[in-house]
């Protein structure tokens, strides 16, 4: 696979991807918008039923998704087809038995969990539903891993994003409606979960590798896929505990309603993610797989393109963020939620420095630094911690938002440094501050607008978010801060967009 080849999948890959996540944010933000209807506080306990099983989830997968992909890329490359069936046949009998246990330990242990950690008895039978969806949780993983270790990551987007979420907003929209509440919200969150793991499972067998019907001889690699992704468990419980901590601490020091308006923060935060998933969905495999070619100029020239798209794209919608926090919680969730405006904020910035973190976590998997992964994971975790303990009985929201900000900052700067030392690979571009300057001009236009309007609704605020990608996007072009290659992207962005064939 030549750079070219590369670039192109890569570029197909981010288109599917982003409109598939873009749509996906969309939907997920009208179902947040609808759940927080109910209040914050139920809202909350939903939230905090749904992180709980999200921690237990790492463990029952054993960290697996992330070597899954590693394997079946690198399998792939050396087109060992029964080493693939054995990676996935490796996983399944590894995390099927641990998850059948973790779930009914959950399930035993709700009100203990409920009662003695978070002071609130009625987080039980949310707690108990929610735990239910752990096999299908670890089915939709493994799955879903093998896909995007063969690069169909069409399938993914239309099972894990698109499906899902039209599902769930719906359905989630009638039970409302009718009255159902609380417990009839949940009851469709776990009917989505199980939708993902069917269709996952149905578009590896049907579309993508038969492993169920092929009549080869797997080739198990059980020790192997555990000793790589064991580092790993603890490196995604350790990502986690940076992003959802400040929940749980939120949940344990304050009330249910304060994790409610914190958790709709969050997922505005959390936009950021978009662009850096988009673009990063075939990143791994593909340097994965010029690796194992011993290709390592290609790697260094795909990894600059991804970090400086990256970073273009997401700085506009970071500033967005800034300049219309209260908005953005006023207009979509409702009054109630504006008091999180400051955590917002916060957030933004962590999430804005999380987004350049990517490229070079890829980097160290693709050269099986796991265990490096885990030791900066749990540093930052314990920074985090500390930081949540000290500052949330005190501060709240906005002493959970410090944390988590500087803790992605703290990853930030160790996973640079580490990548850089190991690979000589630094994916960030003076071209960067073109970008800056543009996006500062076209933020301060923006804010002396915004001045003149005593009250920000919905379509003042759409037009005044076109007016400023549309300022920046043309300072940005007549500071010359896109090159022949970014033109040539742009160019095969649009030709493939027009003739885009998902299914």
């Amino acid at each position: 696979m030549d750079i070219f080849t590369s670039s192109k999948k890569i570029a197909r890959g981010a288109i599917i991807v982003f409109l598939g996540m873009l749509l996906s944010r969309v939907l997920a933000y009208l179902y947040v918008a609808l759940v927080a209807r109910l209040g914050s506080s139920k809202y909350g306990l939903l939230s905090l039923a749904i992180i709980i099983v999200s921690f237990i989830s790492i463990f029952a997968t054993l960290g697996f998704r992330t070597g899954i992909v590693r394997y079946v890329s690198y399998f792939r490359g050396k087109n060992d087809n029964r080493r693939i069936k054995g990676t996935i046949f490796s996983s399944l009998k590894l995390s099927l038995p641990l998850t059948l246990f973790l779930t009914a330990l959950l399930f035993i242990f709700s009100e203990d969990i409920s009662v003695l950690l978070f002071h609130n008895i009625n987080l039980t039978p949310l707690l108990r539903l929610v735990s239910l969806t752990l096999p299908f949780v670890t089915l939709s993983d493994i799955f879903i891993a093998v896909i995007t270790g063969f690069q169909k990551i069409e399938y993914n987007i239309l099972a894990k994003e698109v499906i899902n979420n039209i599902f769930k907003v719906l359905l989630t929209f009638v039970v409302i409606y009718l009255g159902y509440n609380l417990i009839g919200v949940t009851i469709i969150y776990i009917l989505s979960i199980i939708i993902t793991a069917a269709l996952s499972f149905y578009f590896l067998q049907k579309k993508v590798f038969p492993f169920l019907r092929t009549k080869l001889v797997p080739i198990l690699i059980t020790n192997e896929l555990l000793f790589f992704s064991l580092p790993l468990i603890f490196g995604n419980v350790l990502t986690l505990i940076i992003k959802w901590t400040d929940v749980l601490m939120i949940g344990y020091f304050r009330t249910a309603s304060e994790v409610g308006i914190y958790n709709v923060a969050l997922p505005t935060a959390n936009l950021l993610v978009i662009v850096p998933t988009s673009l990063m969905a075939l990143f791994m495999p593909i340097i994965t797989e010029l690796y194992s070619k011993k290709k390592f100029k290609d790697i260094k020239v795909i990894s600059k393109i991804n970090s400086k798209w990256i970073f273009f794209i997401n700085f506009p919608l970071f500033l967005l963020i800034l300049l219309f926090s209260k908005e953005i919680l006023k207009i979509m969730f409702g009054y109630e939620y504006v008091v999180g405006n400051v955590a917002l904020l916060i957030l933004s910035i962590g999430y804005m420095v999380r987004s350049l973190t990517h490229i070079n976590t890829s980097i160290l998997t693709m050269i099986k630094k796991t265990k490096l992964i885990l030791y900066i994971g749990f540093i930052s975790v314990l920074f985090n911690i500390i930081l949540n303990y000290l500052l949330i009985p005190k501060y709240g929201m906005v002493g959970g938002s410090i944390a988590t900000s500087f803790s992605f900052i703290f990853s930030y700067i160790f996973m640079f440094g580490a990548s850089y030392k190991l690979t000589k690979i630094q994916p960030l571009r003076w071209n960067y501050l073109k970008s800056i300057i543009a996006g500062v001009i076209s933020f301060l236009i923006i804010f002396y607008i915004t001045k003149l309007i005593e009250n920000i609704t919905f379509i003042p605020f759409v037009l005044l978010s076109i007016l400023f990608l549309i300022i920046y996007f043309i300072l940005v072009y007549l500071f010359r801060g896109l090159d022949k290659d970014d033109k040539g992207i742009i160019k095969s962005f649009y030709l493939r967009t027009k003739k885009l064939k998902i299914f």
